[in-house]
């Protein structure tokens, strides 16, 4: 990784301003800014980085870096690459990382309906407003769960078709 290290990577006044407005965006979301920052980041980097070179990138601490990159991991939006003979992690932006927030949010909804589902089967029949709310919560856990399945054919669909304007996919495969 000598070599990718001496080239420089260098960021924009316009690639600032879509790391900041992420990284605000995730903070709406509940999520650190710094991870919002680190994910605009690593979508326009050309090349893995280190979590020092993040760290410099993004002037934050290299500590705050390693906690959102593990966060960050966790939930398949970034990817971690190693080199042979170097000890540092690099990342780079996952090209699933789409793909699995759709997977994750569609196991988010069926353990809430399974607790749903375990709830009412545990009611009596005359306790009726709650059994009404249960069944509620289960239906609308299966809707949704229905309403993003469709969504990940249709999504998965769409990435099969190559766009016209589309660069080539790199290879996330150190060497």
């Amino acid at each position: 990784m000598e070599e990718a290290e001496k080239s420089e990577f260098t960021l924009t006044p316009d690639d600032h301003r879509f790391i900041e407005t992420l990284g605000l965006h995730f903070e709406d979301e509940g999520i650190p800014r710094i991870g919002g920052r680190m994910i605009g980041l690593l979508i326009l980097a050309d090349r893995p980085l280190s979590l020092g070179q993040i760290a410099d990138l993004l002037k934050v601490s290299p500590a705050s870096v390693s906690t959102n990159a593990r966060l960050f991991h966790t939930r398949a939006l970034l990817e971690e690459i190693s080199y042979p003979g170097d000890r540092r992690h690099y990342y780079v932006f996952s090209q699933s990382a789409w793909e699995q927030q759709f997977q994750m949010a569609m196991k988010t909804l069926l353990n809430a309906g399974k607790i749903f589902r375990g709830g009412l089967a545990r009611l009596a029949p005359e306790e009726q407003v709650r059994r009404q709310r249960m069944t509620e919560a289960v239906e609308f856990f299966d809707f949704f769960h229905g309403v993003l399945e469709d969504a990940l054919s249709r999504w998965r669909q769409r990435r099969q078709q190559p766009a016209a304007d589309a660069p080539p996919s790199q290879s996330r495969t150190a060497s």
